[in-house]
Formats: C-alpha cells, sequence, structure tokens
C-alpha cells in the first residue's frame, strides 16, 4: 500500500514535470514566464491527476492489471474529456495551456502506472 502511493508521488512528479518542460524551454528562449508555471503544473498533476489515478486504481486494480488497454482508454478517455473542457471554457489559448498538458499528463499517468504498478502487481499475482 505504501509501495504504491510512494511510486504514485513519483509518477505524478514526473507528470507534472513532463508537461511543464515545453514551457520551459520556451520561456527560456522568449524570457517569459516559464519557470512560474512549474507550480502550477505541479499542483494540476498532484490535486487532480492523482487523486483520479488513485481512485482508479483501487476502484478497478485487478481489472486494470489485467488489460493494458483499459488503462490507456481511460486514460485517453481522461485526457480527451480535459481537452474538450479546456478548448469550451478558454478557446485556443485554453486547449493549449491546460488541454493538451493534461492530454499529455494523463497518458505519463497511465505509461508509468502500468509500468510500475500495475505490471508488477499482475505479474506477481500470476506467479
Amino acid at each position: 500500500m505504501l509501495a504504491v502511493l510512494a511510486k504514485s508521488l513519483v509518477i505524478a512528479l514526473v507528470a507534472g514535470v513532463a508537461v511543464w518542460l515545453p514551457f520551459a524551454a520556451i520561456g527560456a528562449i522568449t524570457g517569459d514566464i516559464g519557470l512560474f508555471l512549474l507550480p502550477l503544473a505541479l499542483l494540476g498533476s498532484f490535486a487532480v491527476g492523482l487523486p483520479v489515478a488513485l481512485l482508479c486504481f483501487f476502484l478497478a486494480g485487478k481489472e486494470l492489471r489485467r488489460s493494458p488497454g483499459t488503462v490507456f482508454l481511460m486514460a485517453n478517455c481522461a485526457g480527451f474529456v480535459l481537452l474538450t473542457s479546456s478548448a469550451v471554457l478558454g478557446d485556443l489559448l485554453g486547449l493549449l495551456m491546460l488541454g493538451v498538458p493534461s492530454f499529455v499528463a494523463a497518458n505519463i499517468f497511465a505509461v508509468l502506472g502500468w509500468l510500475w504498478i500495475l505490471k508488477p502487481q499482475g505479474e506477481g499475482s500470476q506467479g
């Protein structure tokens, strides 16, 4: 249980930093506020992504261990909802600043969650 939570915290940190990196690169080139977006990216990752990922894991963990396709389908559906809601609420700027990073973060949660948490647990229960 604690191992899952610790790995989940690392995944949330990686997802937050990964979606911030393009903004940091653009900010370094243009001298913009790229560095100031890191807390926002981490807040979104820890306040939205982490609870959703843990809720999915604790409610459907046994089913998700058997089917990586379901994990990625769930992540892409959640990412699509965040993408479209950001586009509706914030037009093109909302789509680019919130929607696309949310979609990328959802897929990072899925990939790393599958590789670090679900797959090892599935292999341990089969053998």
